[in-house]
């Protein structure tokens, strides 16, 4: 009876630890279930304010891409899940770069459970021009050039003897010539003109339908000279590769003073004769026009800005023998936007290398020996001499313009 009785008694002690333990486990993992649960909600939240914090770095974006003025600060409702705060900065940035700070709220600023901050650097590329020369009230051709990319005029295109009009290498142009007036010879072709296969020629000009034939009367005159290329000719043109296109002046000027510094604005007519121009990557603004004498060789990149002046020949004229470091190409931007001159707003004489926007207000004039990477405009005419090759492509320094859909190349992201 003694051995049975305390066998009894082991086994009440050992139900007893074993409840014990069970009741451990129990509350342990009541306890565990518990964390569990609150660290996946902080999980969730912690992950929305990431997502937020990321759609204030878009939004910013957005806005930049609209108005690169923009800086904030913008706080913004995000569908009642939390708020994002988002501001700009361009300090220790160099151009066309803006760092980017937003931090994103759950389930908003004014009582958080969650925060989180992201900062990114992204640099927005204003648009180029589709159109490798551009003018409103037309466009004149020598003889002996090489266009790489579109023509377009609201006005008339004359085009020389032995023009050669190709496709741009970096394919955003296609060599096609357009132009929205309807009168009569709106594309006067004078001599051999070498065209690619596929593209066009497109005038609102009468047709040879209405006229009888391929006479001065017609939109396109003289096609016989077309000596490759078999374009698709376009007479009467009602579609929208002929819409007006405007000033043809894309520069947005408002942005562009606001790069300005004060040290590079020049209030007098200057003569630059130095052998070598800094453009020290900035836009250097000259109010009362300015000429470059010959043997000038531009170092860096930058833009020169002829805002205003009169009683000279030219706001903006670049003599003979002008080059980039080395003798290659100069990645500058000529812009001429204001004053009253007595020949053209911009003159490039013979032997010059460019890589950039040349962009003037009535009158643009480039001589012989002239070779240019990027865009021609003007809000008048513009006159291109014999041996000048002009081939559409992005500006090598960037400036604001208006028209074009930017670019955002995001060049750094991190979580603050």
């Amino acid at each position: 009876m003694l051995k049975i009785k305390e066998e009894k008694g082991i086994a009440l002690v050992l139900a007893l630890v074993l409840l014990v333990v069970l009741s451990i486990l129990a509350v342990g993992m009541v306890f565990l279930s518990r964390y569990e649960t609150t660290f996946s909600v902080k999980e969730r939240l912690s992950d929305s304010a990431l997502y937020i914090s990321d759609g204030g770095v878009e939004f910013a974006i957005n806005e930049l891409q609209e108005d690169i003025s923009y800086r904030g600060p913008t706080t913004y409702s995000v569908a009642n899940v939390g708020e994002f705060s988002v501001s700009v900065s361009t300090q220790g940035q160099p151009a066309d770069h803006y760092e980017i700070t937003s931090t994103g709220f759950v389930p908003d600023s004014t009582n958080p459970r969650e925060t989180r901050t992201v900062r990114s650097v992204v640099n927005i590329v204003p648009g180029t021009p589709t159109y490798a020369i551009g003018a409103k009230e037309g466009i004149t051709v020598a003889a002996n050039i090489t266009i790489k990319g579109d023509l377009r005029s609201d006005g008339q295109i004359t085009l020389g003897n032995n023009v050669y009009i190709e496709p741009s290498e970096p394919g955003a142009s296609d060599g096609s010539i357009y132009t929205s007036t309807g009168m009569a010879s709106g594309v006067n072709i004078t001599g051999n003109l070498h065209m690619q296969p596929g593209r066009e020629i497109k005038s609102r000009g009468p047709t040879n339908a209405e006229m009888g034939g391929d006479t001065a009367e017609t939109g396109i005159y003289r096609e016989s000279r077309i000596a490759a290329g078999d374009p698709l000719i376009v007479e009467g043109d009602t579609s929208s590769d002929t819409n007006p296109l405007g000033s043809y002046n894309s520069v947005d000027l408002v942005a562009l003073d606001a790069m300005v510094e004060p040290e590079y604005t020049y209030s007098e007519f200057m003569v630059i004769d130095a052998a070598t121009f800094d453009l020290a990557g900035k836009i250097h603004k000259f109010e009362q026009g300015v000429k470059f004498a010959s043997n000038v060789e531009f170092l860096g990149d930058g833009a020169i800005w002829v805002s205003g002046g009169s009683g000279r020949d030219y706001g903006l004229e670049l003599a003979s023998n002008v080059y980039g470091e080395g003798g290659g190409y100069a990645d500058v931007n000529l812009i001429c936007s204001g004053g009253t001159w007595n020949q053209a707003d911009i003159k490039i004489n013979s032997n010059v290398k460019i890589n950039g926007l040349i962009s003037g207000s009535t009158e643009v004039e480039a001589n012989a020996n002239v070779q240019i990477n990027g865009v021609i405009e003007s809000g008048g005419t513009i006159d291109v001499d014999a041996n000048v090759t002009i081939q559409w492509a992005p500006l090598g320094f960037q400036i604001p313009v208006t028209g074009s859909p930017a670019a955002t190349i995001v060049r750094s992201w991190q979580e603050m």
